[in-house]
């Protein structure tokens, strides 16, 4: 009788060991079937990019940010008093140092009237230029600017070297106005 138990017994285990094999085998199969239908990014959600800029006017200085190239993007800095434009990009592989400064003075372009407190607005827009193989190439937004006064507004942009922003050095240069316009066609009397 003993070795009638011991008998049922082995073969309950080996029952039970080959069930747990069959198991285990079938959930690593499930999770090699589950782990390629998972995108290349890690997630089984779709990938979504998202790009931002952000703008912010006070009494005298106006601010907005916009992408310089894929990896950086500038704050772009608008001065009412002098009328000064200038962009700071930061410098990704030396954070405490600016990759890019460039300086220009709307005054002119805008038709800002002299002695009169102008009104700026101030945004960016992301463009897609159509990029050479030249070592400079047009930054990947383009800044609007506005003198909300007069209606009278233009297009900024920049000439950006990618591998000299991987530098220590700074790029310096200046802003190029790339269009202007007049968006108010009635003419406002004081």
């Amino acid at each position: 009788m003993l070795r009638h138990l011991h008998k049922q017994s082995t073969w309950m285990l080996l029952v039970g060991l080959a069930m747990g094999l069959l198991v285990g085998v079938g959930m690593m199969i499930g999770m090699l079937a589950a782990v390629r239908s998972i995108p290349a990014s890690g997630s089984p959600l779709a990938e979504t990019l998202l790009h931002a800029t952000a703008s912010h006017s006070g009494k005298s200085m106006a601010m907005a940010t916009g992408p310089i190239d894929e990896e950086v993007e500038g704050v772009f800095i608008l001065d009412y008093l002098t009328g000064d434009l200038q962009c700071y990009v930061i410098n990704a592989r030396f954070p405490t140092q600016w990759s890019g400064m460039f300086k220009y003075n709307v005054i002119q372009d805008l038709g800002v009237e002299q002695g009169k407190d102008p009104n700026y607005v101030m945004v960016t827009g992301q463009t897609q230029f159509v990029r050479g193989s030249g070592v400079a190439t047009p930054a990947m937004c383009t800044l609007y600017v506005m003198d909300a006064n007069s209606g009278n507004f233009a297009a900024y942009g920049l000439a950006w070297n990618r591998t000299a922003a991987r530098g220590p050095q700074t790029q310096t240069g200046t802003l190029t106005r790339l269009q202007q316009g007049k968006a108010r066609t009635l003419e406002i009397r004081q």
